[in-house]
């Protein structure tokens, strides 16, 4: 629920995240072929009113969620993640590290930026819940991506790894080098953000002064 509270910064970011983690979550019900379940009802009209709130999202954007409206989104999908991702089972195929990758390819970009914030924060001597523009979108917007671009960016990602969770969802003899290889890209998308943060490679940063999440 906090990352997706933390990760709403800029325009269309927490919009298409959750959009994305929605998109896994029907992933899975496709899977395991439970349509007569009203949970799919539930998760396509959460995408269906995430792309209509999306069009009024996107930069410049003439809507926002909101603390109110992006901490009960998070609520709700975290209540969803539970249920099809955590709890995910695929018969005799479900395995203990399976229900981790999944929930983590499904939220990489919230996790990964509110990981970055709280290390950042914490190493400073902040408090990681005093916002800040200190973000892994800020950092990539100080970096010379538009608005838009850091948005697509996040799309980009979301399409990347709902696919890499189609693939954890159909090996049915899930080992070990599985979780080493899925919990790899995880790894390398969070470091990719985590690095962003880090002014000194880039010679630029935001400024910090301003309130943000």
């Amino acid at each position: 629920m906090n990352s997706i509270n933390m990760l709403d910064n800029m325009d269309g970011i927490t919009t298409i995240a959750s959009i994305f983690a929605l998109i896994g979550m029907l992933t899975v019900i496709v899977f395991n072929k439970t349509f007569e379940s009203s949970y799919f009802v539930l998760v396509l009209g959460l995408i269906g009113a995430l792309l209509g709130f999306l069009f009024f999202n996107w930069h410049p954007s003439k809507m926002y969620m909101g603390d109110t409206g992006s901490q009960s989104l998070g609520v709700v999908l975290a209540a969803l993640s539970i249920k099809f991702l955590w709890n995910h089972s695929a018969t005799e195929y479900h395995t203990t590290s399976r229900q981790f990758i999944l929930p983590i390819l499904a939220f990489i970009v919230p996790l990964s930026d509110t990981t970055s914030v709280v290390i950042n924060r914490i190493s400073k001597g902040r408090s990681p819940f005093v916002g800040g523009k200190d973000h892994t979108t800020h950092h990539l917007s100080c970096l010379g991506l538009s608005d838009q671009s850091v948005a697509l960016l996040v799309a980009g990602l979301g399409i990347f790894s709902t696919v890499m969770l189609l693939i954890a969802l159909s090996i049915k003899n899930w080992t070990h080098l599985f979780t080493i290889l899925f919990g790899m890209y995880a790894l390398v998308v969070f470091v990719s953000l985590y690095l962003t943060t880090k002014p000194k490679l880039f010679g630029k940063a935001p400024k910090e002064d301003e309130e943000a999440k």
